[in-house]
């Protein structure tokens, strides 16, 4: 099969569901009517996506051409946060096989990678997990050409990410992926929080390290970084979480009793770097886009739509939330809708990550829905829509190591198609473990 041919796949499995949408009386039987009725009244001449493309204009039979395309609208159907919000959506099980008619279209034309040597994965496992180069036990293994065997390729992994020097991949990885690594600017205004001071930032950040570092030691599902029930404190930040029964400077792992700690959602750092900390007028306060745009770009893996032309400020005096809440309504709250709800239901935490149930305007709103009307109040039950999607995050993360792997800067959330093909290759073919995802990326040589 040629991707161009995927057009029939796709508008078969369109036309035999879009009969069951509400509001849908007319099935439709072609890709180009497909996007002409749920993309092309946002993404034309006035409203365009990220990419540029006018989806009004999309000619389905040059598929092959835009390869860009196919890759955006994966994702974001991936991520279930297209079509927007109000409009009318397929059954997940219409999303479903049309991400499967792309990936064998894409399975289809895409072109055999190449095994890598034994000496070849050494090197590029002391790079990826110590930044550094093979010490004698992968040496040994690659002159001895077994690191082509799954079994031994995977305990070399869990051995390397036990060794002190996988602290290189958190750093170099995970911190700035996270954006984690602005953390350092963080400046709370102490006339807002007196309470702040740097050693505080640093306990937020050794918490996350001790907490990642953990999970790929313990070689979990790489789901398991939202979900975690437990985390790693010291008696100033179990203090600052209001856990009791934590004494002393050491971290050490403590189980958590109540969901709303659960994961990366309810650390410190993340929240601290997601907030707003400037001195003066502009002092601290949380921001629902950033951190809205963050679970979106981190977790679902879908880019949200750039700002409007010449949208008005929100006041940093007042409380942000509330402002955001009551935008216009055009051209404004038609697009928030869409993301906007993943930052409010994280407003329970203040810009310093404390749990809070007041802000400045009175009792705090961490109200809404995601994009498919499913109602979230708070960061418990935003973590059950996003956990809804775990491939979503699976693609997401095997995507961003494989850019890191290839020395690519990781800042860009738009998706490259031979980087999402690749990435959905290893989760198909390997258990969904951090050994087995690493392993997947460092036996084949990447396909230019």
């Amino acid at each position: 099969m040629r991707v161009a041919s995927s057009v029939v796949i796709l508008a078969g499995v369109f036309a035999g569901s879009l009969s069951m949408l509400g509001g849908q009386t007319t099935p439709k039987s072609s890709v180009p009517e497909v996007f002409a009725t749920y993309c092309s009244s946002c993404h034309n001449g006035t409203m365009r996506s990220p990419s540029g493309v006018l989806l009004d204009q999309f000619d389905a039979a040059h598929i092959n051409e835009r390869p860009d395309v196919w890759a955006r609208a994966y994702r974001q159907l991936q991520a279930g946060t297209m079509p927007p919000v109000g409009a009318p959506r397929p059954y997940r099980s219409t999303y479903d096989a049309v991400l499967s008619s792309i990936e064998q279209a894409w399975r289809a034309n895409a072109k055999a990678p190449e095994s890598a040597t034994s000496r070849e994965i050494a090197e590029r496992l002391a790079a990826l997990l110590w930044n550094g180069s093979p010490d004698s036990s992968l040496l040994q293994d690659a002159q001895r050409n077994r690191l082509i065997e799954p079994a031994v390729l995977e305990r070399q992994i869990q051995r390397m990410l036990a060794d002190d020097r996988a602290q290189a991949f958190v750093s170099r990885f995970f911190f700035p992926w996270l954006g984690l690594d602005k953390l350092r600017d963080a400046d709370p205004d102490k006339n807002f929080f007196p309470e702040y001071d740097v050693s505080l930032r640093d306990a937020f950040t050794r918490e996350t390290e001790l907490f990642l570092l953990s999970q790929l030691r313990d070689d979990r599902d790489p789901i398991d970084l939202w979900r975690a029930d437990y985390t790693f404190l010291n008696e100033q930040l179990a203090r600052h979480y209001n856990i009791p029964n934590v004494k002393g400077s050491q971290f050490r792992k403590v189980a958590l009793l109540s969901p709303e700690r659960m994961g990366l959602l309810g650390q410190g750092s993340l929240l601290m770097a997601t907030s707003r900390h400037r001195h003066g007028t502009d002092a601290a306060y949380t921001t629902p886009a950033t951190r809205a745009i963050w679970v979106q770009s981190h977790f679902l893996g879908a880019p949200a739509p750039m700002p409007f032309p010449n949208a008005q400020p929100v006041k940093p005096e007042l409380p942000i939330t509330p402002q955001t809440r009551t935008l216009p309504v055009e051209p404004c709250i038609t697009c928030h809708r869409n993301f906007f709800p993943l930052g409010y239901a994280l407003e329970n935490f203040d810009p310093i990550g404390r749990w809070r149930t007041q802000d400045q305007a009175g009792p705090v709103d961490a109200s809404g829905a995601f994009v498919d009307g499913t109602p979230m109040n708070g960061v418990v039950e935003l973590r059950k829509v996003l956990l809804q999607r775990p491939e979503a995050f699976r693609t997401t993360i095997t995507e961003k190591l494989l850019v890191y792997a290839a020395g690519k800067p990781m800042g860009s959330t738009r998706p490259s198609p031979d980087t999402l093909m690749r990435a959905r290759q290893i989760l198909r073919a390997q258990n969904v473990r951090w050994s087995a995802i690493i392993a997947g990326m460092v036996r084949e040589k990447a396909v230019d």
